[in-house]
Formats: structure tokens, sequence, C-alpha cells
């Protein structure tokens, strides 16, 4: 999965690359970035919430919510629905990257945000890992995985953009 994903989760780093830069001039872009696309997984989720990642994705909007000044709450969509697996990749992926914020807002001087206090999903993450390495990697079901994953990326790279993050890429 994280190599069939490489290329959209540079993406994303690159398009949050002015917060991890200067978190504190950033910050609630950022917040209201992570908002938005954590509301566009759960909302473009097609079937049950899987187990690993449980509530853990609306506990994170949640708490990003509180951390957002009225009137910054953006809205972005996914391009289509998006698995289970892959929303929960998603979910569990972006709560260990947390760990790295956390670590770039304590060297910046800046306060832990509720949102971040949790400690990271590692058995979850690994009972996801277990799911996903049985499955065929020429699988239909694999492939799916892999395809709605990288949509799901372009979800938060849509969410930095919006939240003026990162400019917007030029059609070729």
């Amino acid at each position: 999965m994280r190599y069939a994903t490489a290329a959209a989760h540079a993406e994303v780093e690159t398009a949050f690359a002015a917060f991890m830069a200067a978190p504190a001039r950033h910050l609630t872009e950022f917040f209201s970035a992570q908002h938005a696309a954590a509301c566009a997984l759960m909302r473009a989720r097609s079937g049950p919430v899987l187990p690993e990642e449980g509530d853990l994705l609306e506990e994170f909007a949640r708490e990003l919510e509180a951390e957002i000044p009225a009137g910054r709450i953006l809205t972005v969509t996914s391009p289509r629905p998006l698995c289970a697996e892959a929303t929960a990749y998603l979910a569990l992926g972006s709560r260990l990257g947390a760990e790295v914020i956390k670590r770039r807002l304590a060297e910046a001087g800046l306060p832990c945000p509720r949102a971040f206090e949790p400690t990271p999903p590692s058995l979850e993450w690994r009972a996801f890992r277990a799911r996903i390495d049985r499955l065929d990697p020429d699988s239909r079901a694999f492939h799916r995985i892999v395809r709605d994953a990288n949509a799901g990326f372009s979800v938060f790279a849509t969410a930095a953009h919006a939240a003026s993050l990162a400019p917007m890429k030029e059609a070729v």
C-alpha cells in the first residue's frame, strides 16, 4: 500500500509544506484543512467503519473543529465514494502522522492541540496492516483500496489548497 500510494502521499506532504515550515503562522489553516478532509472522508466512506478505525476519524474531526475559529470551517468533497479500507488507511495513517506534527509543534514552542493528544493507534495500525497483507496484491479488491486511498489523499491536498496552504496546480 505504501509504495502504491507514495506519489499521492508526497503530493499531500507538499501541499502542507508551508505549515510544516512555519506552524505558528499556518495553524488555523492547517486545522481547517485537516478537519475538512476528515469530514470529506467520513461522508465518502462506502460501507461500515472497520474495527481498526473505530471512531478515530470522527473524534479527530470533532477535536479539530474545536480548534478552528468561527467562520473558518471549510468543506471539501471526495471525487467519489471510498471503500472503508481506504478510509481506514488514511485515518490511521493521519493519526500516526500526527505524532510527527506534534513534535514539529513542540519544536516551534506551540502547545499540543487536543486533537493530537491521543496516543497513536499502533495496535490498530498493525491489525489493519495484517488485514491488508492478507489480500492478493493483484486482486481487484487490493487495487480498489489503492485507487480509493489515492483519491482520499487528493482530498487532503484539495483541503490544503482550499485553506490557502498551497497554491493550486496549473492546468497543463
